[in-house]
């Protein structure tokens, strides 16, 4: 019940509806990690997962990351040392009352020169196949082209960039559609239709259920909503000046 709750805290664009408490990051996150209260990984967006690997932290490895230091049920709480690669400022507790849901970890874009986990793709590999990516959002992207970018083959591409990441290539293209057709919803007025499109789709029909499958709304659900949530934001701000 607890993973539920945090899981649906940390993908719900309605949180002033939800009564739990969250503390603001001091840091830029440009990739989101969700732990359970007992610290282990709950999930991780495309961009965590791509910069974990840069970092050469194995996200799915043995089993799912598990952090001593984030688990709120042992009795030594407090006594456990972050690991090297996790900043304080990263850390946004999760709480409802005086019970501890979990943690949520936002992740700020990897410094160059890091290394990826061992085993996988070089980081330089994993920042040009990001970057075309990212520059070819609107297209389909094949595992063959992204195999080309890294001058490997398919099948040996799919194999380290899974290890590096714990998301096939397929998947993360798919969750940086998603993560991109939030960005547009949120920032801008332009029709679902075109969404659809600059996210790579080719119509609002396949957009809508890719969506739906993947945040549990629909595009035009997600975008009132999050119009609410700023609107509510800027009408406590506005009480806050008059006051």
């Amino acid at each position: 019940m607890r993973s539920e709750s945090l899981l649906a805290l940390s993908s719900s664009p309605d949180e002033q509806s939800h009564p739990s408490r969250r503390q603001a990051p001091q840091t830029r996150a440009v990739g989101l990690m969700v732990f359970d209260h007992k610290g282990r990984l709950v999930l991780a967006d495309g961009r965590a997962a791509l910069i974990m690997g840069l970092l050469g932290v194995e996200l799915y490895g043995a089993g799912r990351l598990h952090i001593d230091a984030l688990d709120a049920t042992a009795k030594t709480l407090g006594s456990w040392r972050l690991p090297d690669w996790l900043h304080p400022e990263w850390i946004e507790p999760v709480i409802e009352g005086s019970e501890r849901l979990g943690t949520v970890v936002h992740v700020p874009e990897a410094r160059r020169g890091t290394a990826s986990a061992p085993g996988g793709l070089p980081s330089y590999q994993l920042r040009q196949v990001a970057e075309f990516i990212h520059a070819h959002i609107d297209q389909p992207i094949g595992l063959a082209q992204l195999a080309a970018v890294a001058s490997l083959s398919p099948f040996h591409f799919h194999r380290e960039f899974k290890r590096s990441t714990g998301l096939t290539p397929g998947k993360y293209v798919f969750e940086l559609r998603m993560e991109r057709a939030e960005e547009l919803l949120s920032e801008s007025e332009l029709p679902l239709a075109q969404v659809a499109l600059q996210v790579g789709f080719a119509d609002q029909s396949h957009f809508t259920a890719a969506f739906r499958r993947a945040r549990s709304t629909t595009p035009r659900a997600y975008r009132i909503a999050i119009a609410r949530r700023n609107f509510a934001k800027e009408s406590s701000r506005s009480r806050g000046i008059t006051g």
